[in-house]
């Protein structure tokens, strides 16, 4: 079921292409990944007369663009980490399959996207939620293969990146590759998942009124010294959104409720908040950023106020 128009971009903003039925290679070149990392002396004074040989400047072949420095590291290159997300889905229970490649951070970033056999129908009423696993990996220092969730609604693409949570721990990394760990973190992602399900359902059945959506919107983002035409954008066009009354809202299911303002909230975080930057940078920012924080801050906002005792 794909209830995406064709004037809607993806979910993942043209920053990825279908890889599926393509060889390592024509994946590389299609995502405009067929470069190499490359690794030269570190140079430093005033003449840049000395060397520190244990210290080496890492660099695109193609460009001289300069990456990061290497200490005791050799390059990761592109194909290592492709190679890397395939054989993750591949040793998984699952029957995953990478079905698409992108990058992030001019290119510092990969990350594969895979569909999960899961979909949720909030409500029961069409509002269709499909599940990918995201994996990313970059090039450079501190970053490992990064495993975590991705909640896409169809009708609108709006998309909720979720953090892998078993119990209070978020996993965030995956250190040890092998089968059982793969599997044991994929069963982390299930009940992660589920349990995202059941907020999403309770949060259907919790009314909330005008005057509660703007005290929500301006706890979260706003100044409650300050009049709702003072208030910033997150708080004015998330009312209007709430109230039916900006572009996008037509697609927010269950109206005046709690799942409603924070489709409304994901709303703004996806389309409406100001475009700084490429779409690299924006669904960098869905995952990682601002965009990412926002949603978040909202939901917890209405778990705690509205599911807990």
């Amino acid at each position: 079921m794909n209830m995406q128009s064709s004037n809607v971009l993806p979910w993942h903003r043209n920053t990825a292409v279908h890889v599926d039925g393509l060889s390592l290679q024509e994946q590389l070149r299609a995502a405009r990944l067929d470069w190499s990392v490359n690794i030269g002396p570190f140079r430093y004074g005033d003449q840049f007369q000395y060397t520190d040989p244990k210290v080496k400047v890492a660099y695109r072949d193609i460009d001289g663009k300069y990456i990061d420095k290497y200490i005791d590291r050799k390059p990761w290159q592109n194909r290592e980490i492709l190679q890397h997300f395939h054989d993750f889905c591949n040793e998984s229970d699952l029957s995953l399959k990478v079905e698409y490649i992108g990058s992030l951070n001019k290119g510092l970033i990969l990350y594969a996207a895979a569909r999960l056999p899961v979909i949720t129908d909030v409500r029961k009423a069409g509002d269709i939620i499909e599940w990918w696993l995201i994996l990313r990996d970059s090039h450079m220092n501190g970053s490992g293969l990064k495993v975590s969730l991705y909640a896409n609604r169809l009708i609108c693409t709006n998309g909720m990146h979720r953090l892998i949570r078993e119990g209070n721990k978020v996993i965030a990394h995956l250190g040890e590759f092998n089968k059982d760990r793969i599997n044991e973190l994929l069963g982390a992602a299930t009940r992660t998942l589920r349990k995202e399900e059941e907020v999403y359902e309770k949060l259907t059945g919790v009314p909330v009124t005008k005057e509660e959506a703007v005290m929500h919107l301006i706890n979260a983002f706003g100044d409650p010294k300050k009049t709702i035409d003072e208030q910033p954008k997150p708080v004015q066009i998330g009312l209007r959104l709430f109230e039916g009354q900006a572009k996008g809202s037509e697609l927010i299911t269950a109206y005046n409720t709690a799942w409603g303002l924070l489709n409304s909230v994901s709303e703004y975080f996806n389309w409406h908040a100001p475009s700084r930057g490429s779409a690299q940078t924006q669904l960098n920012a869905l995952l990682q950023g601002g965009r990412y924080s926002g949603i978040k801050k909202m939901q917890d906002q209405l778990v705690s106020c509205y599911l807990r005792s």
